[in-house]
């Protein structure tokens, strides 16, 4: 059996009293992660079929709670975990349906900083840098080449928007596993290229729209936002190449069908790794 259907997964969440509450391939998820470079907050959704009553119960959170914190760490993979989605848990909450007790949990990564983070400061250099130091935690990716300030500039406000705020035209930023990106678009942040093909999992012929191409793989969490990828496609020879990744949609269900991505991507003939 080819490594791609021995199905893998660990959840952690750890809540405000400091218990971490562990959930293992033994209980059903069906989970969707929303990642992008252009911008926002990269999201998922999971839902977790039949848990204890106790658990149910200590998993629970309003999204009007924003200065509560709960980690939430989700890995998923085949014979190898590696980490799908990092972040904080926005809201959560249990409901009935049929026979099964299912709890939904959203997380949002970066979401705890981007919401309470405030900056009040004079900087002479680089802004990003000096806005994260207000930001406890995120840590600091890899950031663009920044000009030099000509004059010392005022921040004010809440520090994910300042961020925004002091992009160039052609930078976009995200946060990524808690780690705050900034790139142009001929950017990338890493020289690591991974082969898409029938082989290694490619689901469909790609398709390309606006200048973007869209294909299907079996979930592979070495493709990254912000990375690229070596396109090789039998049925679209004419969309093969090397693309910076822009897009990805994740689903799967551990007890279904769905365990695959989505990938949105640009051609990047010419790029720079920062």
């Amino acid at each position: 059996m080819s490594k791609r259907f021995i199905r893998d997964y660990e959840l952690i969440l750890t809540l405000t009293s400091g218990e971490v509450v562990q959930i293992v391939p033994e209980i059903r998820v069906q989970f969707e992660v929303s990642k992008s470079v252009r911008g926002g907050l990269n999201s998922c959704t999971i839902k977790i079929y039949n848990l204890s009553d106790s658990k149910r119960k200590k998993l629970v959170k309003d999204k009007e709670d924003f200065r509560i914190r709960m980690p939430f760490l989700f890995k998923a993979g085949y014979t190898k975990l590696e980490n799908l989605f990092k972040g904080t848990v926005f809201e959560a909450s249990s409901v009935r349906s049929g026979s099964d007790f299912i709890t939904t949990i959203k997380s949002l990564d970066g979401g705890f900083d981007f919401i309470n983070s405030f900056t009040s400061k004079t900087v002479t250099n680089n802004a990003a840098s000096n806005i994260i130091n207000d930001m406890p935690n995120t840590q600091q990716g890899r950031i663009s080449a920044r000009k030099d300030l000509i004059r010392p500039k005022v921040l004010v406000g809440n520090s994910a928007k300042l961020i925004e705020d002091n992009l160039e035209d052609d930078e976009t930023y995200y946060i990524d596993e808690e780690k705050l990106y900034i790139i142009k678009d001929d950017e990338v942040t890493s020289n690591y290229i991974p082969l898409i093909q029938a082989s290694t999992g490619l689901l469909n012929t790609p398709l390309r729209k606006n200048r973007e191409v869209t294909f299907n793989t079996t979930l592979n969490p070495s493709i990254k936002i912000g990375g690229l990828v070596e396109l090789k496609s039998s049925t679209a020879t004419h969309l093969n190449g090397i693309y910076k990744v822009i897009t990805i949609k994740y689903k799967g269900d551990n007890y279904g069908s769905d365990w695959s991505q989505e990938c949105i991507c640009m051609l990047s003939q010419k790029y720079k790794v920062i």
